[in-house]
């Protein structure tokens, strides 16, 4: 735990010399451990940085027992699905700090879609009973109460917890890091306005108590009313059954219908479906994810557009967030952290056939 400074070493009884801290005041602040007041703990990090004190967190993780961090997901369905990527882009920013004797453990749920919200409070009850845990990285099925409770009771017990994908509102998370909803669906709401023509626009909602995804819907209609787009929203309620909601929309399809969109990655298939049974090839789809699946229905025309929401850099964020805090002490810059949406269209697919190194898409291609 030494720096060289001024040409010098510094440790940290030089710092509690200076300052009047107490040795084990100063450790408890630098490396973000209870104890301390916020203002105690402000001061001291303070002082240490006036100082140029810089930790060596390779060589103090040497000496510390192992950290644990857990990643809580859903199960992905196929590779490359959005919540394969997600826990691609956690694994990923792991892997830059696994030198610094620090462990990852994955829980994954998965089920039909009533089973998913209990499956997950299981795995989170089953954390809060454990003693050595260091931080959680949660990716909440649903922003529920009883989902809710569970996220608090481990923040209660004082673990860093970083969401990914949706958030909890006056909750007093470390980070949540997720899709800009409001933009999405102003996004999509902006490109169905230009391409389709008056009329109405089936629209696939999610889960009902996902926040992200009512945001979107929310926003959708709204930009269309506020800029007068004579295109009629018409909600349809997830039935957690593709078939159901295939053959739910296709009841709805009439000459009145111009377009069809969806708020989730999970119904983009359903839609796609929907247009093709009912033959009509005049009809706009603009799904949600690049999925392998809706990758080959945007290819085939089926989706005229795919809003991707990035999934990959969400997994990493809200890893490399984490680590920064428990290791560096390194809070994030807000407590929500939006990442970019791209709209992908036929043309441009090929921008979005990446690779991934350090967090950052690299469009790759052959000569």
């Amino acid at each position: 735990m030494q720096s060289l400074n001024g040409g010098g070493f510094m440790t940290l009884k030089d710092i509690s010399k200076a300052t009047g801290y107490s040795l084990t005041s100063i450790h408890r602040a630098i490396y973000n451990k209870e104890g301390l007041s916020p203002a105690t703990r402000e001061k001291i990090l303070e002082a240490v940085k006036s100082m140029g004190y810089e930790v060596n967190y390779l060589a103090s993780s040497l000496k510390r027992k192992t950290m644990n961090i857990a990643f809580v997901g859903k199960k992905p369905r196929v590779s490359h699905d959005y919540h394969h990527m997600i826990a691609s882009g956690v694994k990923s920013a792991f892997s830059q700090d696994m030198g610094m004797n620090i462990a990852l453990h994955e829980y994954y749920f998965d089920g039909k879609a009533s089973e998913l919200e209990d499956k997950e409070c299981a795995i989170l009850s089953d954390l809060y009973h454990q003693d050595d845990l260091d931080g959680i990285v949660i990716m909440p099925i649903n922003t529920g109460i009883k989902l809710q409770l569970a996220v608090q009771k481990l923040i209660g017990k004082g673990y860093p917890v970083v969401l990914v994908d949706d958030s909890f509102e006056h909750m007093d998370f470390l980070c949540a890091v997720e899709p800009f909803n409001d933009l999405i669906g102003q996004t999509g709401a902006e490109f169905m306005s230009q391409i389709c023509k008056a009329g109405k626009v089936l629209v696939a909602l999610g889960n009902a108590s996902s926040k992200g995804q009512m945001d979107n819907y929310e926003s959708f209609v709204a930009y269309l009313k506020q800029n007068n787009v004579p295109i009629t929203c018409v909600p349809v309620k997830d039935s957690y059954d593709k078939e159901q909601l295939v053959a739910e929309l296709g009841s709805l399809i009439d000459d009145d219908v111009v377009g069809l969109y969806t708020v989730c990655e999970s119904n983009t298939p359903a839609i796609c479906e929907a247009a093709l049974a009912s033959g009509r090839k005049d009809l706009k789809v603009l799904g949600c994810d690049l999925s392998p699946a809706n990758k080959a229905y945007l290819v085939d025309g089926v989706l005229s557009g795919i809003l991707d929401m990035n999934s990959y850099l969400q997994g990493f964020l809200a890893m490399r967030v984490l680590l920064e805090y428990i290791l560096k002490n390194i809070s994030p810059k807000a407590s929500v952290l939006s990442v970019p949406v791209r709209l992908v269209l036929r043309s441009s697919l090929a921008f979005f056939e990446e690779e991934y190194s350090a967090g950052i898409s690299i469009a790759t291609r052959s000569h």
